[in-house]
C-alpha cells in the first residue's frame, strides 16, 4: 500500500535526525510539504542540503518564546497547516527519586510535556482554518511502563 500525503502541509518537531528526521523523509517522499525545527543547526543545515524542499527553524519547543516564531516561519514556508507531528522528547533523569536533579526533572517535563502542549496550542487554530488535519503526539514506551 502507498502512502499518499499529496499536498498536506506538515511541521514535525525535532525532526533533525532521528525518527523525526525519518518522519519528515517519508512524508515528503510521499507528497507532504515539510516544515522541521530542532536543537542543532548542523543538523537542521545537514537536512536542508540533502533535502532541500524543507523548511528548517532552530527552535526548542520546550520554550514558549521559541514556539511562536517557529510557527510563524512554518506558516510563511507552508502556506498554513494540516498536520502537526509532537515528535520531541528526551529520555530524563533516572534512579531514584531521592538522588534526581529538580532542575533535569523540570527540563524533562517541559521537553515531554509542555512542548506537546505549547505546539498544540498554536496548530489547532491553523489546523482549524484548513478545515481540519491532526496531531500527533509521540511518547516512548516509558510514557506506558515504568522503571524500578
Amino acid at each position: 500500500m502507498k502512502l499518499t500525503c499529496d499536498g498536506l502541509r506538515v511541521l514535525v518537531t525535532a525532526a533533525g535526525s532521528g525518527i523525526g528526521r525519518a518522519i519528515a523523509e517519508t512524508l515528503l517522499t510521499n507528497g507532504a510539504d515539510v516544515h522541521i525545527c530542532d536543537l542543532a543547526a548542523e543538523r537542521l543545515a545537514e537536512c536542508q542540503k540533502a533535502l532541500p524542499r524543507i523548511g528548517v527553524t532552530q527552535a526548542d519547543v520546550a520554550d514558549p518564546r521559541q514556539v511562536d516564531p517557529l510557527f510563524d516561519a512554518a506558516v510563511a514556508h507552508l502556506g498554513g497547516l494540516d498536520v502537526l507531528v509532537n515528535n520531541a522528547g528526551i529520555a530524563g533523569p533516572t534512579g531514584p527519586v531521592e538522588t534526581l536533579d529538580p532542575a533535569e526533572w523540570d527540563r524533562t517535563m517541559a521537553v515531554n510535556i509542555n512542548s506537546q502542549f505549547y505546539c498544540a496550542r498554536r496548530a489547532v487554530p491553523l489546523i482549524k482554518s484548513a478545515g481540519g488535519g491532526a496531531i500527533i503526539n509521540l511518547s516512548s514506551a516509558a510514557g506506558l511502563f515504568g522503571y524500578p
